[in-house]
């Protein structure tokens, strides 16, 4: 019970106290008729007091209004025991029903306090339950997510082979054409892209090899506006025709990171190819970076008891925006909503991310485009 409602009640069964014993010491005694009524107006008090707060309440009231009372008796009723026996036993009454009220009050009131913390261990363990509740349901997702890439990885190791020879004669070709030409001609820029590219093909091939495969990637410190560039180049010619500028926004200094650049690659291929197609009547893709510091936030699935720097890699479109309905199924493989789309390119975003513990976060908003977060942590 709070502190208001207390003094409310005991101002109350003063109040009563005070005004039931004044009218028993101001109307005279020949009015017998009017001291009956008086003397179970006591009762009122009592009970308020037991009710309210048990034992001491209702015996501490009867008590209370038993010396106030018991003057009235000896002083205006003669205080004869064999004329006044029925006041007596009303005095022994008061006290009785006081205590007797209060017992049985206090019980409930203790049985009232152990079911509310019984209910609050009810709510606490639902809660829990709840939790729990929600952390299976996330595994099961993990569990079919899982599924669905172990498919994948069967389906591309089927082709793994139909796919490496046709890159390796590509290369090979271009090697001995290379070589064949005259001198001037072999310091074509064209020789050294298409060699590039081809490896860079095989590179993806085995990323995508890797998707259902844990497979060991290999870090280096690589500089982060020289891995953007190489990307946006690749996708310069589809972004043109598209009407589709790329705007960087990066930090006078530069950043050197320590990752494995080809993952990375992979996974801005797909996130700016996904900004670009999404944008057929063109616009502008900003790409944005800065290295920062966590400031008591939760970060990578854990709390960070110390600052520890990441980098945080922003590509925003001027593209329609995804739908809220589809956010939660754009990381699911093979789920897509272009017509010739495989439904891959997402879901080799979300693998390549947890497997560097990275984080990624998608903010969009129909009409309004898309920003899509990576964070990478700097490794020590």
């Amino acid at each position: 019970m709070s502190d208001k409602r207390q003094h409310f009640w005991l101002i109350l069964i003063g109040i009563l106290v005070v005004v039931i014993s004044a009218l028993h010491y101001l109307t005279p005694t020949m009015k017998w008729q009017y001291h009956l009524i008086y003397m179970q107006g006591y009762f009122i008090p009592i009970l308020i007091g037991a009710f309210q707060f048990g034992i001491r309440g209702g015996l501490g009231t009867a008590l209370a209004v038993s010396f106030i009372y018991f003057p009235h008796v000896m002083l205006q009723w003669g205080g004869l025991i064999e004329t006044n026996m029925m006041r007596f036993l009303q005095i022994f009454l008061f006290n009785l029903i006081g205590y007797v009220t209060g017992v049985i009050s206090q019980q409930r009131m203790q049985e009232n306090e152990r079911y509310q913390h019984a209910v609050g261990d009810l709510e606490k363990s639902l809660k829990k339950l709840k939790t729990q509740s929600k952390h299976l349901a996330e595994v099961e997702d993990r569990l079919r997510h899982a599924d669905r890439l172990s498919v994948v990885g069967e389906l591309t190791a089927s082709l793994a082979h139909e796919i490496r020879n046709p890159l390796g004669a590509i290369r090979g070709a271009t090697e001995i054409l290379r070589d064949e030409l005259p001198e001037e001609a072999r310091r074509s820029e064209f020789f050294k892209i298409l060699i590039n590219e081809t490896m860079r093909l095989s590179a993806v091939l085995e990323n995508y090899l890797s998707f259902a495969r844990n497979r060991k990637h290999y870090v280096e410190k690589s500089d982060l506006a020289a891995v953007i560039n190489s990307v946006t180049q690749l996708l310069t010619h589809s972004a043109q025709k598209s009407g589709v500028r790329f705007k960087y926004r990066f930090p006078n200094y530069p950043i050197s990171i320590l990752i494995d650049p080809n993952q990375l690659r992979q996974v801005l291929i797909n996130l700016l190819l996904n900004a670009v197609q999404a944008m057929s009547w063109g616009g502008e893709i900003t790409i944005s970076a800065e290295k920062t510091v966590p400031v008591n936030r939760e970060e990578f699935g854990s709390v960070i008891a110390k600052a520890i720097p990441y980098l945080r890699l922003s590509i925003r479109d001027q593209g329609p925006g995804i739908p809220e309905a589809q956010k939660q199924k754009i990381f699911q493989p093979f789920y897509t909503t272009k017509p010739n789309g495989t439904g891959l390119g997402l879901a080799i975003v979300r693998r390549l991310v947890d497997q560097n513990h990275w984080q990624i976060e998608i903010h969009s908003e129909t009409g309004k485009g898309t920003e899509v977060i990576l964070i990478i942590p700097f490794r020590p």
